[in-house]
């Protein structure tokens, strides 16, 4: 007996342009490209595209996308100066209550609430490296710290 016609094998090259879909989605934020068009890049009808990606990733791409949106806002609140309605507007939602509603939803929290509370992120970047060796927080063995008075003869 054959397999069911309403199953289909996911081939590799589907797989591989539901990926490259899937980056867009996350990567595509301003501004972003309608689905119906990466769906038609990806060789599928928009329909398809939608059930495939769902199956595949668990989530259909507009939640990919809104999800990759939230991440962004998270990071840019923990870590830029912005205000919150900046970024809610830079990100492409369409206004504060739906933004903070979303963001809620995801983070549990409000947006200007993380925004006061949120820690920047535990593995600081090169800059904040820079800066940290700078202040004489820390050089990484790399640069002998003097200590004061010393000037660096035994």
């Amino acid at each position: 007996m054959g397999r069911p016609t309403s199953i289909r094998m996911l081939t590799h090259d589907l797989l591989t342009r539901l990926c490259h879909a899937r980056a867009r989605l996350r990567t595509e934020l301003e501004p972003p490209s309608p689905v119906a068009r990466i769906a038609g890049d990806a060789g599928l009808s928009t329909a398809h595209f939608i059930t495939q990606f769902a199956a595949v990733f668990g989530e259909t791409p507009l939640q990919c996308r809104t999800r990759a949106r939230l991440d962004l806002a998270r990071d840019l609140l923990a870590c830029g100066d912005q205000p919150v309605t900046q970024v809610c507007l830079a990100l492409g939602f369409a206004n504060m209550g739906s933004f903070s509603r979303l963001f809620r939803r995801r983070f549990g929290t409000a947006p200007r609430v993380y925004r006061k509370t949120a820690m920047p992120a535990a593995v600081p970047d090169c800059i904040g490296l820079m800066n940290a060796a700078l202040a004489g927080q820390r050089n990484f063995g790399e640069v002998a710290v003097a200590e004061p008075g010393h000037h660096g003869r035994d």
